[in-house]
């Protein structure tokens, strides 16, 4: 049963990985995806075909498998830093997952020595590697869940939570049961294959899951047409009491203010608030919406000698924004320079 679940899990990775390839040159992440995807296959392979230690595909299914949690920590870096460049150094900590196991296999193969005869050494590489691993993995998870609340884009929202989470809960998983526990159960490998092959079958359905209207058009009924039209009032009646919530009544000041506390005070649902800000007003994270008021008061302030006299700080911290530094970035993504330009050159 693990040898067919293990076989379907890999004929499912090999579809997603041909389906994502071709959109590779739209977005950085899609690449990023299909590396993990690659390195998801290495795992299925070792487990499959059990390779000699130094053949070529055992040197294959190893430099994949020792990569896959360092690749799955930039995805997930990737996925969620809508305006984030992933940096070199990143790419460096993620590339030591797999640089080092390979270091040390080639040193042994070179010297034709064995790293296990030296106790100290092997428990560092061993023991180390691991908790980089856990480490990484667990970072993703503390990621998916953070910005996953303010996220606006509802099907992103599915995927990200769903992809990111599960997948890094299930590596974690594995990497406790086979390599921190080492539990001897026959079991255990039927478990892990189903519940990869699961995993897996999941997150193709996510991210390729097809509406109906792509396969058969569909026409709308004349009561369809008549409700739709009768919700509009409606729609632009909230629309309106959104935005004269940050232009009048500022709530964008609110320390720590959430989307779920603005459906509140504003007694609409958190889910149609979510496609109010996303599809009306085109912002796709809920930090960014506020922040657009927010930057737009400290723009106000710093062009008015009215605030000379108030520091950028003092400003940026009556608006709404936690900390200098994340005013600091979001004010030059807005403006290109930085607050104390912008004020000279106002003044």
């Amino acid at each position: 049963m693990a040898l067919f679940f293990s076989h379907f899990a890999l004929a499912q990775i090999t579809l997603c990985a041909l389906l994502l390839f071709p959109l590779r040159k739209q977005n950085p992440s899609i690449n990023l995806f299909v590396i993990l995807m690659l390195c998801a296959s290495g795992y299925l392979l070792s487990s499959l075909f059990s390779p000699a230690p130094y053949s070529l595909l055992g040197w294959l299914t190893q430099i994949l498998l020792n990569a896959l949690p360092g690749v799955f920590w930039l995805v997930s870096l990737s996925v969620f830093g809508d305006h984030t460049k992933l940096r070199r150094w990143q790419y460096v900590v993620a590339s030591l997952t797999m640089a080092v196991p390979l270091a040390s296999a080639l040193i042994e193969v070179v010297f034709s020595l064995n790293i296990k005869d030296y106790v100290a050494i092997h428990g560092l590489l061993k023991y180390g590697m691991l908790a980089l691993e856990l480490v990484l993995i667990c970072h993703a998870l503390v990621i998916s869940i953070t910005y996953w609340r303010d996220d606006l884009v509802q099907e992103r929202r599915y995927i990200r939570g769903g992809v990111i989470a599960v997948s890094a809960l299930y590596i974690i998983a594995v990497i406790a049961l086979e390599q921190v526990l080492d539990v001897q159960w026959d079991g255990l490998n039927i478990l892990i294959s189903v519940s990869f092959a699961a995993l897996i079958t999941a997150i193709n359905v996510l991210l390729f899951q097809l509406k109906e209207s792509s396969l058969f058009e569909t026409v709308k009924t004349q009561q369809a047409v008549e409700e739709e039209k009768a919700a509009q009032p409606k729609k632009s009646l909230d629309l309106a009491r959104v935005v004269q919530s940050m232009e009048q009544d500022k709530l964008y000041r609110q320390d720590g203010i959430t989307i779920s506390e603005l459906a509140k005070h504003l007694a609409i649902h958190e889910y149609k608030l979510r496609n109010l800000i996303n599809q009306e007003l085109g912002y796709r994270n809920f930090n960014d919406f506020l922040n657009h008021y927010r930057i737009k008061e400290v723009t106000e302030s710093l062009s008015s000698t009215e605030f000379d006299h108030l520091p950028v700080l003092t400003l940026a911290l009556e608006s709404g924004f936690r900390s200098l530094s994340s005013f600091n970035k979001a004010f030059k993504n807005t403006h290109g320079i930085t607050p104390t330009a912008f004020r000279k050159q106002a003044s």
